[in-house]
């Protein structure tokens, strides 16, 4: 029988450390690919995704009846991240992710494997153009972007994770396009 989020936080509730470790294992690589979408840092997200088990396993009574384990989950790691962009900035901490030639973690690239070589190129460049783009947007509209297009996640639950109504989100969402646009276009790449 496979138990649903909120089944595994009430047994996490109860002390059952095997539940959690089924939550790590179900919502690891969804959290660890929202972190770096928006921290840009292998390190970071990485860091941010343990943190975030571990509040996990030492605030479970927090977790409301009726809410969703994926948007308590989204939350926290949001926090966290904010957390540590404010840290990077009190610490003049300044991370050029354009020269990270490490691969992408699982799930980031869009490259496919049958390609030719500078198809994949193209491919790895054009996404590390998004990811300079993104990174020049302000930080609400990143969050919305993130969430609603790698993440997939509906209006109504970026509304919950955000503690905001759902129009701010979709005006969130349209100027970020925009700007993610502009920021493209400054890049010399159209069209994306």
């Amino acid at each position: 029988m496979s138990w649903t989020d909120e089944q595994l936080i009430h047994a996490v509730q109860g002390g059952d450390l095997d539940s959690l470790g089924v939550l790590v294992t179900r919502w690891e690589q969804p959290l660890f690919r929202f972190a770096f979408r928006l921290l840009r840092t292998h390190e970071d997200a990485r860091d941010v995704c343990q943190e975030t088990f571990l509040r996990v396993l030492h605030n479970s009574e927090r977790f409301r009846d009726g809410a969703r384990v994926s948007t308590w989950l989204y939350q926290i790691a949001l926090n966290l991240c904010r957390d540590q962009v404010r840290k990077r900035r009190r610490w003049g901490l300044l991370v050029d992710t354009s020269r990270d030639t490490r691969t992408a973690p699982a799930g980031l690239a869009f490259a496919d494997s049958n390609a030719d070589p500078s198809q994949e190129l193209a491919i790895d460049e054009q996404r590390r153009a998004v990811g300079r783009a993104l990174s020049e947007i302000p930080p609400e509209q990143r969050e919305v972007l993130v969430l609603k297009e790698f993440e997939g996640l509906k209006f109504r639950e970026i509304s919950e994770i955000l503690g905001c109504p759902e129009s701010t989100v979709k005006s969130r969402m349209y100027y970020g396009l925009a700007g993610l646009k502009v920021a493209l276009a400054r890049q010399g790449v159209h069209g994306a």
